[in-house]
């Protein structure tokens, strides 16, 4: 097909774009700076909405898996999580890698392979060195099965069954990673990991390792989103982004620096290609998100690899705010003691940041990065830009009571901790907080009548008192 160009517009047109683009400057401590550092904010432009009953499937690569858990944690149906492996399945667990796909290849093998049975390679895929060895499935990660063949077989069925639901997900989102592949050369398939070494020595030129370019991935792209028009009845809806994830190592003979560096942006140049020749597919931001971050906070276990969960929070918050429609975006409400929060505030465009609709679990993700970083500006501006959120929520003001402490504001720390203590009159620590604090701002005399009140919620916390005497 003619590849079309990604924009291709008048000189007139091209002005009114940046007439009316807010976001055209790249950001610079002068101006903007907030929306770079320490925490990106990249703003998605939508072509189709989703409702908060839409039914989700993702597919991809580790970062995948922290999608999944933040669209459940925000309440949402997640397919792609909604499956019964059986006794096989159950042995497995969650091994590692078990349910990424790593390449467009192996996202497009195993979708395939779900929506059309007959094309799935069945015992042919699954690789044993020796009889008693595990078999493996170069196509569910690094995961080894030990089971007689048919109960593999089997498993692997059911595997594709969980699969085939992307066929009645309502929202699809697609996350891409690596380029670096393993292509068997005797099934004529691309592989979604490595095989064992022993099976490479078992069949030492059967295998090929390949670096995917531009034109292939394309290619796959296409293909994929073909295959699923074929299968789907819903229209289609389908979000799709780069993982931050990078190459643990490569097989090129160049710094992994450099591979992880073409491997990320071709896939990222890729697809501003791919959603302007198809509708109903976006491109969402979570490789900026993280990538354009303070590293500091960015990655969580200190290894540059694993993406915080708090940052994966505020990337879901992002799609929440930038895809539901206005009357289905949650409103503030007070928390319940011992719940989690699930409103948003609201916020005119061309708001900062923290104002541009920011689910409470994205504001409590934000308030821990800025704690961590000392940005106390910054995080009191998130705490003013969102206070109806956070003068709603136990959990919210916690975090800015902490601010307040770590900045030995003892009086507004105590401030903010009877908003806590009056939202959730059941969580002691709150009022043994306020306690412990009256010495320090000389309001001894609120002492006796914050520990009868002590005695009468918390009885059985007598060791805090006598601590105190």
């Amino acid at each position: 097909m003619d590849r079309k160009l990604i924009l291709d517009v008048s000189a007139n047109q091209a002005f009114g774009f940046a007439r009316r683009n807010r976001l055209r400057r790249y950001p610079s401590p002068e101006q903007g700076g907030e929306r770079l550092y320490p925490l990106a904010w990249p703003v998605a432009r939508p072509s189709f909405q989703i409702l908060p009953t839409d039914t989700v499937f993702t597919i991809g690569s580790c970062f995948a898996r922290n999608v999944e858990a933040a669209l459940i944690e925000n309440g949402m149906t997640v397919l792609s999580r909604d499956f019964d492996l059986g006794e096989v399945g159950e042995s497995v667990g969650e091994a590692s890698n078990f349910f990424n796909k790593y390449s467009i290849h192996s996202i497009y093998n195993e979708l395939k392979w779900a929506l059309e049975r007959d094309s799935f390679p069945g015992e042919a895929i699954l690789y044993s060195g020796n009889t008693d060895q595990p078999i493996f499935d170069p196509q569910l990660g690094q995961a080894r099965i030990d089971f007689p063949m048919e109960k593999v077989l089997a498993f692997r069925h059911r595997y594709l069954d969980a699969m085939a639901q992307v066929k009645d997900a309502d929202v699809i989102i697609i996350t891409l990673g690596y380029v670096e592949t393993w292509y068997d050369r005797e099934l004529d398939i691309y592989l979604n990991v490595i095989p064992p070494v022993e099976i490479l020595r078992k069949y030492p030129d059967r295998f090929q390792f390949r670096v995917l370019g531009y034109a292939e991935i394309l290619e796959m792209l296409h293909a994929l989103h073909a295959l699923l028009l074929k299968h789907r009845e819903k229209p289609l809806k389908m979000l799709i982004t780069v993982s931050p994830v990078p190459l643990l190592a490569t097989f090129r003979d160049m710094d992994v620096l450099m591979a992880n560096a073409y491997s990320k942006s071709v896939q990222r140049a890729v697809l501003d290609q791919f959603v302007t020749e198809v509708e109903q597919v976006d491109y969402f931001p979570s490789y900026e998100f993280v990538t354009l971050s303070n590293p500091t906070i960015a990655w969580s276990r200190n290894d540059y690899r694993h993406v915080n969960p708090d940052l994966v929070a505020r990337i879901m918050s992002s799609v929440i705010a930038t895809y539901f429609p206005a009357d289905a975006q949650p409103k503030p409400q007070a928390a319940a003691s011992g719940t989690k929060a699930e409103a948003v505030a609201s916020a005119p465009a061309g708001a900062a940041p923290a104002a541009e609709g920011l689910t409470p679990a994205a504001i409590m993700s934000t308030a821990k990065l800025m704690l961590k970083l000392e940005e106390w500006d910054k995080l009191a501006a998130l705490f003013v830009d969102n206070a109806a959120v956070v003068d709603g929520h136990p959990d919210l003001l916690l975090q800015k009571a902490a601010m307040h402490r770590q900045k030995r504001q003892t009086a507004e720390e105590y401030a903010v901790l009877e908003q806590v203590h009056q939202l959730a009159p059941d969580r002691p620590w709150p009022l043994e907080r306020m306690i412990r604090l009256c010495r320090p701002l000389r309001r001894q005399d609120h002492i006796g009548d914050l520990l009868a009140r002590h005695v009468e919620r918390f009885p059985a916390r007598s060791e805090f008192r006598d601590q105190l005497a």
